[in-house]
């Protein structure tokens, strides 16, 4: 009796690793997914308001805040509501498997796609040529993102093909190897490779053309500043989850017989952490990002949040700025013009 509970008793270490697991998909899942919602929501809303709808960079943000939204819901949802019933209709269902996973793919390009026309807006904006600051426009920006949401869900399509469910491995996963090499390919290319390696070429360069350029507004200034952290943020997310992508693929024919139950306990551990909660990560704070960098970020948040009658205290300091700059530089204007204004020195 004594030698069999010796035998059954798990090693405290492998406890560890599986308390450690359990914690992220209970506790850390359900924070980073309701963080992540409220994030998406306000950028969504904030990037909807006038002020921000002319502006071709808020555009490309206001895009990615879909996407990011649909990554939130058809990822960490899903994964964490499976974690939670002990039930996951991905092992077992495959026209479920199909389109999840569609969905997400193609979100997933679709929001990185954005950034990096987000990055490439910034950088012709900040250029001399008047031919390249054309591009940089909201009706320019609309046409863009149509066409890019529609190329990342036609690039997407492969999934619908080569994803199927396996119940008795309880996995949703390409079902061939052929299916494995284009799956494999997509995510180095358009979901890791591509991305990170255009947003960090246009994000060095366009800080560079902000040192050279002293006539960058102010607004356009702070938007870049958005912009850079949301890269950062992306590489660094995105550098575990490929760095453990790599080690199983490399490792994938490796029976599991023949591993220890530390190493699996680790395994399952990183692909949790990496995975099913770290790629999502981008996804979901974003928004803080943003709230952190911009001032006129928050500007536009708080008169989002606060009801206008709150933030009436600050119309005489408005009105006594617009009569000094009239004694200076006086014009006629109407009521619509000035406060315009006002909101542009702000800014």
């Amino acid at each position: 009796m004594n030698n069999n509970i010796s035998t059954t008793t798990i090693d405290p270490a492998v406890a560890r690793l599986n308390a450690a697991r359990i914690g992220i998909q209970h506790i850390g899942q359900p924070i980073l997914l309701t963080l992540g919602m409220i994030g998406c929501i306000l950028n969504i809303a904030i990037f909807l308001r006038s002020s921000m709808r002319i502006n071709s960079c808020a555009i490309y943000f206001h895009a990615s805040s879909w996407a990011n939204l649909f990554c939130l819901t058809w990822g960490l949802f899903v994964s964490m509501l499976a974690s939670f019933t002990n039930n996951n209709p991905l092992t077992y269902n495959s026209a479920y498997c199909k389109i999840r996973y569609y969905i997400l793919t193609a979100s997933q390009l679709s929001s990185r796609a954005c950034v990096v026309l987000a990055c490439l807006d910034r950088f012709l904006l900040c250029s001399q040529s008047v031919r390249q600051r054309s591009f940089c426009r909201a009706c320019v920006a609309i046409k863009v993102v149509s066409i890019t949401i529609i190329g990342c869900a036609c690039l997407s399509i492969y999934v619908l093909i080569v994803y199927d469910s396996f119940p008795q491995q309880r996995q949703c996963v390409p079902n061939s190897a052929t299916g494995r090499i284009i799956d494999t390919t997509v995510l180095f290319l358009f979901n890791f490779g591509t991305p990170a390696l255009l947003m960090s070429i246009l994000s060095g360069m366009l800080m560079w053309r902000l040192k050279q350029n002293v006539h960058v507004r102010k607004r356009d200034v702070q938007l870049s500043a958005m912009l850079i952290g949301q890269v950062v943020l992306y590489i660094t997310t995105a550098l575990p989850f490929v760095s453990n992508f790599v080690y199983v693929t490399v490792t994938q024919y490796i029976p599991s017989s023949s591993k220890s139950a530390y190493r699996i306990a680790a395994e399952t551990l990183a692909l949790t952490a990496t995975g099913s909660f770290g790629t999502f990560i981008f996804n979901a704070l974003t928004f803080y990002v943003y709230t952190l960098a911009a001032p006129s970020f928050r500007r536009e948040l708080f008169t989002l949040i606060f009801p206008r009658r709150w933030i009436s205290f600050h119309q005489p300091t408005e009105q006594l700025q617009m009569s000094r700059t009239n004694r200076i530089n006086p014009s006629c204007r109407d009521d619509k013009s000035i406060v315009s204004q006002v909101y542009r020195n702000e800014s």
